[in-house]
């Protein structure tokens, strides 16, 4: 009987991990609360459960594991690490420790752990009210970041600078927050990465370092929502090699010597790295399905279905066959109802553009961009030099155009 693998989220960007897992021959079980998610259409079994509600989820899949025996569990772009974590733990099942897991879900008890165990990472006030954020604006100094402890995406995160109304911020990022904790940080302006890897055998494996652009912070601040990088890093070596030693040492800290480890990485001023945040999950915005395998030829993806299913892994797997460039941009178009997109086939039948997606249509809402979600698709662009894919990338972002009108 082939294995059976439960995968958390049905979405979009999970669509690949099903593919992948059905072409590895196993059973695939997904969980979703929209019935109609749509990579259930490449699941054996569909689960309707909200992913963000581990004890749901856990009473679905419990129920569902009596009569069909599970043999792993993982997620992808679903930012729900601690909903995997006691599936694994409640079926006993290959995981992560739940309450190790448990601390990449609040910031603020990631941010202790590090301090604590001398890790890297800007420095940061916890805050639960006006009050509080006014004077840790004044204890770090502007520019600062606020941001919600148990945030996703970017929602509720914000750049505050001497002039923001505080009262104001506190109030949106607290709209985002479930668990009334906010953080204010200290504000690194240096270069940043997305870094994605796994632990085999207790050591941590950097797979992918991309540089993230926040090129567009002057347009879209007070919001931060990023736009796209390109990868690999143009950092060498031996940078690299110390960003594998934070994340590791970061991940240890939390407890975390198994799975997937995504980190937010930034340089700080003395240009030494610096974790903004970890995540227990593979990356979304196609990093894990798209990016990495054209870069680096690694398929991470199915390093980490076998990791789940109980099956070693060779960090023989993680190491890249082959180096290309690829860059990334996103769509931002202004706020209202999408009433064309110009330009898409004349970039599609570039011969360098990797992948086109537009996820608005004409009659779609566009909501105004305070955060990753807001986002109107993406473009990847190759080059044979990184400042080549950069640039294709960018040009090929500029080349969409959005006509939109007022939707009031």
């Amino acid at each position: 009987m082939p294995e059976t693998l439960l995968i958390i989220g049905a979405g979009l960007e999970q669509v690949p991990a099903y593919k992948l897992a059905k072409a590895k021959g196993l059973t695939v079980v997904g969980t979703d609360m929209d019935a109609g998610a749509p990579a259930f259409e490449f699941a054996d079994h569909k689960l309707i459960a909200s992913t963000r509600d581990m004890a749901e989820t856990c009473a679905v899949v419990a129920e569902f594991a009596k009569t069909h025996p599970v043999h792993g569990v993982m997620t992808i772009a679903n930012d729900v690490p601690y909903t995997v974590a006691k599936v694994a733990e409640m079926l006993g099942l290959p995981g992560a420790p739940a309450d190790a897991v448990q601390r990449l879900t609040n910031k603020g008890a990631m941010k202790r752990a590090f301090d604590q165990a001398g890790v890297a990472t800007p420095a940061f006030c916890e805050v639960r009210t006006p009050a509080a954020l006014k004077a840790a604006c004044a204890a770090l100094k502007f520019p600062v970041i606020l941001k919600p402890s148990d945030g996703r995406g970017s929602k509720g995160v914000l750049y505050l600078e001497k002039d923001t109304d505080l009262d104001w911020a506190f109030g949106h990022a607290m709209a985002a927050c479930a668990n009334g904790l906010l953080l204010v940080e200290d504000f690194y302006a240096g270069p940043q990465l997305s870094v994605e890897g796994m632990f085999v055998d207790g050591t941590y494996h950097c797979v992918a370092y991309a540089d993230r652009n926040y090129s567009n912070l002057p347009k879209t601040k007070p919001y931060i929502v990023e736009d796209g990088g390109t990868l690999p890093s143009r950092f060498g070596a031996d940078m690299q090699e110390k960003i594998r030693a934070v994340i590791e040492a970061g991940a240890n800290a939390l407890g975390l010597t198994w799975g997937v480890v995504k980190a937010d990485i930034v340089l700080g001023p003395e240009g030494e790295p610096a974790i903004i945040e970890l995540a227990g999950r593979l990356s979304g915005n196609y990093l894990a399905t798209h990016h990495i395998p054209f870069a680096y030829g690694v398929d991470l993806v199915g390093a980490v279905i076998d990791l789940s299913l109980g099956h070693r892994v060779d960090p023989e797997r993680l190491q890249p066959t082959r180096q290309r460039y690829l860059g990334v941009r996103y769509f931002f178009p202004p706020k209202g109802r999408v009433v064309a997109v110009h330009g898409a086939a004349e970039v599609e039948a570039l011969d360098y553009v990797h992948e086109l997606l537009v996820y608005r249509k004409p009659g779609d809402l566009q909501g105004a961009i305070e955060s990753h979600g807001a986002r109107a698709g993406t473009v990847m662009a190759e080059g044979e030099t990184y400042e080549e894919a950069t640039v294709r990338a960018e040009d090929c972002a500029a080349r969409i155009q959005f006509e939109v009108e007022s939707a009031e």
